[in-house]
């Protein structure tokens, strides 16, 4: 399987775009014959007498998803190997993949017709929100600050509170869930089929053109496992020495790897993340505070305020911050883990001054200089893969 750099695509990818606005550009199209991605768009039949609906603009052959992988050093990694191994054994085509970008992008998946995954999940933000409190059909503001979507090939557990096992039973979710899109999920196959688009898409995916929630959910699946980052100015210093970064950025980047602050032990590895769940000290009672984390699910004491840790790659896309979003900006989550973390009962012993034992210890304070906190977050805002976020294989058909 090739690996397609994204950055270079995204011409071929635009000049099949600008086909909509009569732009044609030759040679772009030569290149894109060339390796296979003609310009050609999808027909559908038409709407019924009365069926007012937004058709999506599809090429012809779809985007080759399935060419899509992380480079060999991602796959050769031992610990990436073993999370990749934990997530949902999906084989990700083109058509299926297809299929799932027009699933993700679809209002018709609301209950109201008014609210897509999209809403909350921002392509230019790497699929996060930029608010805390995302708004779905309900208008009411959701608790939980809105995670990003990419990578997650190496993510078992879903949502901040891990309650869903696997990608395909967390994706309908969100569509029933009666603030975010309220959809009843058994009229939910019934309404697709009867627009004029994707009794073709799911036949395209699936080889015939019945729909269900299963395939519903693995079309969804295929689409997002296809999100995929890895092509950060971080990467490219891994390759290069490091040589193109400012001073200030040299210095986050040895904040962060440093003993004394602990931060890649929590936000390892290529991916700068972690399967486990910790306890940050946010809160001295989560609970108390409105919202438990795990604890709430598991009623245990230890479990209070326990949330996913989330990949730092393109954390500077991401904001606001922590489970409630309460953290505008990434000087404040400096900040916080510098001098501010409370003492919680269980608060993971990573945060205690010599970072082993058991929990509950009293936290360290790091007391980061201006210089170091300046860096730290600079170098963070060098995760951030700003190719991903624009490129059209993610954005929406419609």
């Amino acid at each position: 399987m090739r690996i397609v750099n994204l950055k270079q695509t995204n011409a071929w990818y635009l000049a099949c775009m600008a086909r909509s606005t009569q732009v044609f550009i030759t040679a772009f199209l030569a290149l894109a014959v060339g390796i296979g991605w003609g310009c050609s768009k999808v027909e559908w039949p038409e709407p019924a007498a009365g069926q007012h609906v937004a058709l999506p603009t599809l090429p012809a052959p779809p985007y080759p998803y399935s060419d899509l992988n992380f480079p060999e050093q991602w796959l050769n990694d031992p610990a990436l190997a073993l999370f990749g191994g934990f997530g949902d054994p999906l084989t990700i085509t083109d058509a299926g993949a297809t299929l799932g970008r027009v699933l993700f992008h679809d209002v018709q998946l609301s209950a109201d017709n008014s609210v897509s995954c999209e809403n909350c999940h921002k392509q230019a933000h790497a699929f996060a929100d930029v608010k805390a409190g995302s708004t779905g059909i309900s208008g009411t503001p959701l608790s939980r600050n809105t995670l990003g979507l990419f990578n997650l090939r190496y993510q078992r557990r879903m949502f901040w509170d891990l309650r869903a096992v696997g990608l395909i039973n967390q994706v309908l979710q969100p569509i029933g869930h009666p603030d975010e899109m309220g959809m009843d999920l058994a009229e939910l196959p019934a309404k697709l089929d009867s627009l004029p688009y994707y009794p073709d898409l799911f036949a395209a995916a699936f080889g015939d053109p019945n729909i269900d929630l299963d395939r519903i959910a693995e079309g969804l699946a295929q689409f997002l496992l296809s999100i995929r980052s890895y092509q950060s100015r971080y990467d490219a210093g891994l390759t290069n020495g490091f040589a193109d970064f400012t001073a200030s950025e040299l210095i986050g980047k040895g904040v962060f790897f440093r003993g004394d602050t602990r931060c890649n032990q929590c936000h390892s590895g290529l991916n700068f993340f972690s399967t486990q769940a910790f306890i940050n000290g946010l809160e001295m009672d989560y609970g108390a505070a409105g919202d438990a984390g795990i604890g709430a699910i598991t009623g245990n004491p230890s479990d209070d305020g326990r949330f996913k840790t989330v990949s730092l790659r393109n954390v500077g896309l991401t904001a606001p911050y922590m489970h409630d979003g309460r953290f505008s900006d990434l000087r404040a989550v400096v900040d916080f883990y510098s001098d501010n973390i409370l003492q919680h009962p269980y608060l993971d012993e990573r945060f205690s001054d010599n970072g082993i034992g058991p929990p509950g210890q009293e936290p360290y304070r790091l007391e980061l200089t201006e210089e170091e906190r300046v860096g730290l977050v600079d170098f963070l805002h060098t995760l951030s893969d700003t190719s991903m976020t624009v490129d059209p294989v993610f954005s929406s058909p419609f």
